[in-house]
């Protein structure tokens, strides 16, 4: 701990001496409240979370706490013409986004971030108020390889497929967000291997399924280390992407974490048996997530400055892409001076993976992303928080920047903020170039929703606020004209949002129902399918989880038509990640674990006139951290996680084979 980080927590314990604690954040009642959390989710699995320094990782904790407990809520209104650019509150936010002109200004933008935190320290303000300056930046490795890759071709079957149905239909891809934006992922197929993460991260496992006794073939290794968090397989190809840590030793021999770095690493798999390694490229930081469209893959790290101490050595404080410092024109400001890491984003040529086409680091606190077909979009929180009258408030708003892509090249285009926070990538969508976004506003004594649409400048042209009192958005779905997002306290209500006009956005249509959809996903013609919860209407007390099919063809007026309670089970990794859903309307499977006294895995089918037939409900047997994935080649289906593959044979789901690696 350095003597800054210690500091911080001396001021931290003094001012708690001087802060009335509410009842409901007494450590009785938080304790309390974790453990009947923890109880829902007591099988769950977290993944792993990347280092940081102690004193970031309590507030981060204590945030999430506090957040936790500030659900009220406000009146319901209709939407709202605005003129583009009307500003919704003080905040205001440059639209243009901005380069650095040298590696000081970069250095201005550390320096005033610590000279907060010491202002606060010795000030000796309240705790919420570092919370406030804080809570943006928390939340949820090597030289280059000179080995020249060969320019080849190779197929683009990466995770593209619509809405989760595979290109190929003999197989499945991965659940991605975007139409023909592909996503890498712990499993993958390529009709004839599967191809799967094990529970060490540092190995993939190669599994030969041509016959119906799988059989282990080969392994694929990460090197310096590296911790694999997913990969692509894409023809004779296979891209790993890692996370490997700097160390060092000192004069003591003791070992000193000095960082991330993230690795894309290319191996020839025409010989599945025996994988080569042809090409790496690394940047700076963890590895956060990638994407995938035509011949370009975008990776994104975050390169978190641990020791803002002394800065007077550009390496300390200026991410690397391949060992080299990016330069101050590829670096963007924030569009305030609170910021102290970085979002890495590089574009490698898949023809030729051994470098990077285009880089941008973006200034920031910490960022998720969602990537349309034409532009990434990284969102990201920014809290103004005090504490009166024993009372907590907190007022959150997003802050959104627009970066244009296209064969690999980046170019920042715009930047703005709106009121209120995503609860995910589904809240937010681009169409018709415009965007589209749904927030929950947490006030001091009132919560609320709103939409708001922006225009290709990110001006805001149209808005919906005061919606859903006293609840707050748990899923979204937004397709062409038509948007769809789930709020809840009690009940669920399920609203229809009218986009046909950006500027003058409605909400049509308002189904309530008991309990809540964590995940909806389109299902045919005019059906939407939802994953959630059921709960008791008048007691709020959960009955377990619930799969739900919604009539969309009329969208003012959209009925839940069935529905399936999973009785004891309140748990999936799908409410986390899409990507654990395995969905195909072609092949009637709707497939996903649940968690309840164990892990089991579900495939449903649907049909108008008999509704959620569930086909299938085995135990999950392998124990990891890594999520759980079903994948289907052919006849059969594929249930993986970490060290254990089963495979089941589609129609009646009889075991087919087991396999330990």
């Amino acid at each position: 701990m350095t003597d800054r980080e210690k500091k911080i927590l001396e001021a931290l314990e003094q001012a708690a001496e001087d802060v009335v604690v509410p009842e409901s954040l007494r450590p009785e009642n938080i304790e309390k409240m974790l453990m009947e959390k923890e109880e829902k989710k007591r099988n769950a699995k977290d993944k792993l979370k990347r280092k940081r320094p102690y004193v970031f990782g309590l507030a981060a904790a204590c945030v999430l706490l506090l957040s936790g407990v500030i659900y009220f809520g406000t009146s319901q209104s209709v939407g709202t013409k605005v003129e583009p650019g009307t500003e919704a509150d003080g905040l205001k936010i440059k639209n243009q986004i901005s380069s650095a002109e040298d590696y000081d200004e970069v250095r201005e933008y550390f320096e005033e971030y610590q000279k907060s935190l010491e202002e606060w320290s010795s000030e000796g303000n309240g705790i919420a108020d570092f919370f406030g300056l804080i809570i943006g930046s928390t939340k949820e490795k090597s030289s280059s390889d000179d080995t020249a890759a060969p320019q080849q071709e190779v197929q683009k079957d990466m995770g593209t497929g619509a809405e989760g149905a595979a290109v190929n239909q003999s197989y499945s891809d991965t659940n991605v967000r975007t139409e023909g934006v592909g996503e890498a992922d712990i499993v993958k197929t390529d009709g004839k291997y599967l191809y799967a993460l094990q529970e060490n991260a540092t190995e993939i496992s190669v599994i030969d399924t041509t016959t119906d006794a799988m059989k282990k073939v080969g392994t694929i290794a990460s090197g310096d280390n590296g911790q694999i968090s997913e990969f692509y397989v894409n023809g004779k190809r296979m891209f790993v992407l890692s996370t490997a840590s700097i160390t060092r030793s000192d004069k003591d021999r003791n070992e000193l974490y000095y960082g991330d770095v993230t690795q894309l690493e290319t191996f020839d798999i025409s010989d599945a048996t025996d994988p080569q390694l042809v090409a790496r490229v690394t940047q700076s930081g963890s590895y956060q997530t990638s994407r995938y469209v035509g011949d370009y893959l975008y990776l994104f790290s975050n390169y978190y400055v641990y020791d803002i101490s002394d800065m007077g050595v550009a390496e300390k404080y200026i991410p690397s892409v391949d060992g080299a410092l990016m330069k101050e024109s590829d670096i963007y400001l924030p569009p305030i001076h609170s910021a102290n890491q970085y979002l890495v984003v590089t574009s490698v040529n898949i023809n030729d993976p051994a470098k990077v086409v285009d880089q941008k680091a973006v200034l920031s606190e910490y960022g998720e992303l969602y990537v349309s077909s034409e532009n990434i979009y990284i969102y990201e929180n920014t809290w103004s928080t005090s504490l009166a009258r024993n009372e907590l408030s907190s007022i959150g708003r997003t802050i959104l920047r627009k970066i244009a892509y296209k064969d690999g090249k980046l170019e920042g285009v715009a930047q703005t903020k709106v009121d209120g926070r995503l609860n995910d990538s589904f809240s937010i969508d681009e169409y018709e170039g415009n965007l589209r976004v749904i927030t929950t506003i947490d006030g001091a004594t009132t919560t609320s929703n709103a939409v708001f649409v922006l225009d290709q400048d990110l001006k805001i042209i149209g808005k919906i606020k005061d919606l859903a009192k006293d609840e707050r958005v748990y899923s979204a779905r937004l397709m062409g004209d038509i948007g769809y997002f789930v709020t809840y306290r009690e009940t669920d209500p399920l609203f229809s949002v009218d986009f046909s006009d950006p500027t003058n956005p409605k909400i049509i249509g308002s189904l309530k129902i008991p309990g809540f959809s964590e995940y909806l996903h389109p299902f045919g013609e005019n059906m939407l399918l939802g994953i959630g919860m059921d709960t008791d209407e008048k007691s709020g007390v959960t009955n377990g989880m619930k799969i739900s099919m919604f009539d969309i063809s009329d969208p003012a007026d959209v009925k839940e038509v069935q529905k399936y309670t999973i009785t004891n089970a309140y748990y999936s990794d799908v409410f986390n990640d899409y990507r654990a859903v395995l969905i195909d309307y072609d092949k009637n499977i709707i497939g996903f674990s649940a968690y309840a006294d164990q892990e089991m895995y579900y495939v449903f089918s649907y049909d108008k006139m008999n509704g959620f037939n569930l086909n299938m409900k085995e135990e999950v047997n392998g124990n990891s951290w890594l999520g759980t994935r079903g994948v289907y080649i052919k006849d059969k289906l594929y249930v993986v996680k970490g060290n254990a593959v089963e495979s089941y044979r589609i129609g009646n789901f009889e075991k087919v084979d087991d396999l330990l690696l």
